[in-house]
């Protein structure tokens, strides 16, 4: 698949959710993950997904929401799948001796957005000793995807930065009204 113009995103990320899904729900769980996905997508199986092959982000979507309704997961599960997903992302990991800093991270995460997603704008909105702010916009696409992204935003945090004691949060959200979603980062330097 290509880029295109349509919302799209990589399949590494569902790949590395994969492994999540089978280290706490088992076989059984990514099992139930792909019949679900197959009602929709009758093609649909994370195990032959290449990494750098671009799937509709509407599949990404039904993917998070089939996990909480299949394997009975709520917002802080997704949040943990996201932080999990960023600490075993081949992308992160192939930067993470040039990051070392969250601030650092913060500074290039604009750049490293489209290695994941050809929709959406990332910019940095603040970054200083100890607290950043990540602002998303035209990323209008589902409540559950923000919740993944904070989560994964955190976990580059504790991965890159070594970070442990990052917090991450959504400030502002499309889906509450705000203009764009602002992800707001606080650590001890």
């Amino acid at each position: 698949m290509d880029s295109g113009t349509h919302p799209k995103c990589k399949g590494a990320i569902f790949k590395v959710n994969a492994s999540y899904i089978r280290k706490i729900g088992g076989g059984e769980g990514l099992q139930k993950i792909n019949a679900r996905m197959g009602q929709n997508w009758p093609s649909f199986d994370v195990g032959n997904m290449r990494e750098k092959d671009w799937f509709p982000l509407d599949m990404r979507i039904a993917f998070l929401e089939a996990c909480k309704s299949e394997l009975e997961w709520n917002d802080k599960r997704i949040y943990l799948m996201g932080s999990d997903a960023a600490q075993h992302s081949s992308v992160i990991m192939s930067f993470i001796s040039y990051f070392l800093t969250v601030n650092k991270a913060l500074k290039h995460a604009p750049e490293m957005w489209g290695n994941n997603y050809n929709t959406g704008k990332l910019e940095v909105l603040e970054n200083e000793p100890g607290r950043g702010k990540l602002t998303l916009t035209d990323f209008k696409h589902s409540p559950i995807l923000c919740t993944y992204l904070a989560g994964f935003f955190h976990g580059v945090g504790v991965r890159v930065a070594k970070a442990a004691d990052v917090k991450v949060t959504e400030e502002q959200c499309v889906h509450k009204g705000a203009e764009h979603c602002v992800f707001s980062f606080v650590w001890d330097e």
